[in-house]
């Protein structure tokens, strides 16, 4: 029972089955998204979705203890999502303050790592893959806390962090980095095909901090439980099929922070995906642009990982650098486009 396929079919199902009965639980305990002037929805909508997709993960697991059990970095893995998945849960229903948050996201992330053990280089190429000696440990707390907090923010429109659950899940299960990485990725991808089919636009549920956080988490940290001369790669293969989302989110926070502001953790409509919906184009067409550039960088990185020259990674990074400049330069024109016949008073 520990094939990824099997993992993959059973979260699949399970959510399909989950996914109405929650929907149904956070209408009733108010677990509700109410539109404010930052959001992308007009109407109230349920959230903690991803609750399901957590419930039909671990049911998937369950069917192959033997991938997890007795294997600490697994185990920590485990833990730290069912902490995340609390938190996050908390969050839906009360809302806790960004500091709050943090504080649990590093403490799982310092947890993890400090079973799992820290990256001892910079997940780079060569020449760039430099030894981080005493600072891997801090480094991987920084990587896993900001690829949490990076999917999080990614999840804004309809159906955009879950079709990318979708496709990078699929990938960590296809590279084949670890047999329990391997089996979480297809649980992982299912379980978030099945939900996206109830968070395409319009959404009748999200995934809520809850799901987003344990999504984030889990990618992130499945590298880690590789063997311990493979993390770097495995590491560099899940930032190449996250790279759409860390570097939107990368560039905005730049950005805000040029213009000197200082409420970063402020809810605002300044990403890359955001300002390509108030250019104009609808929720579907934003996530599967993005979801399509993403798997075409996921099977770039899956080619690196099996190619033994350096140069394939160099390639794979290149093109995730074209692609984000290339979605830059979109939002300009579109941008520019929207404004034009404002500035000119032209009607449509």
């Amino acid at each position: 029972m520990g094939s990824p396929a099997v993992a993959g079919v059973v979260a699949f199902a399970a959510t399909l089955v989950l996914t109405p009965l929650f929907r149904r639980g956070a209408r009733r305990f108010g677990f509700l998204d109410r539109p404010a002037e930052r959001s992308s929805h007009t109407g109230v909508v349920p959230r903690a979705g991803g609750t399901a997709v957590v419930v039909a993960v671990g049911l998937a697991l369950a069917l192959a203890p033997s991938l997890w059990w007795g294997r600490p970095a697994a185990a920590a893995l485990l833990a730290g999502a069912l902490v995340l998945a609390a938190v996050g849960l908390c969050d839906d229903r009360v809302g806790l303050s960004p500091a709050v948050r943090l504080v649990c996201q590093v403490a799982v992330a310092v947890g993890f790592v400090s079973v799992a053990g820290a990256l001892d280089r910079v997940p780079l190429p060569h020449p760039l893959d430099v030894t981080l000696g005493p600072a891997g440990p801090a480094f991987s707390v920084l990587w896993i806390v900001a690829v949490i907090n990076f999917y999080n923010f990614m999840d804004g429109i309809d159906g955009l962090a879950s079709l990318q659950a979708v496709v990078t899940g699929a990938g960590i299960a296809v590279a084949a980095f670890d047999p329990f990485a391997s089996f979480l990725g297809a649980a992982l991808a299912g379980g978030a095909a099945a939900f996206l089919l109830f968070n395409w636009s319009p959404a009748s549920i999200f995934l809520g901090d809850g799901g987003s956080s344990v999504l984030g988490f889990a990618f992130a940290a499945l590298p880690f439980v590789a063997t311990p001369g493979s993390t770097p790669a495995a590491v560099t293969f899940v930032a190449l099929s996250l790279w759409l989302f860390l570097a939107d989110a990368t560039w905005t926070l730049f950005r805000r922070v040029a213009r000197g502001e200082r409420r970063l953790h402020q809810a605002h409509r300044e990403h890359l995906y955001q300002r390509l919906v108030s250019a104009g184009w609808s929720h579907p067409r934003v996530s599967l642009g993005l979801g399509a550039a993403s798997a075409v960088l996921t099977l770039a990185a899956l080619l690196a990982l099996r190619s033994p020259r350096g140069a394939a990674w160099w390639a794979s990074i290149l093109l995730a650098l074209a692609a984000v400049s290339a979605e830059i330069l979109l939002v300009r024109g579109r941008e520019r486009g929207a404004r034009r016949p404002a500035e000119t008073g032209e009607g449509p």
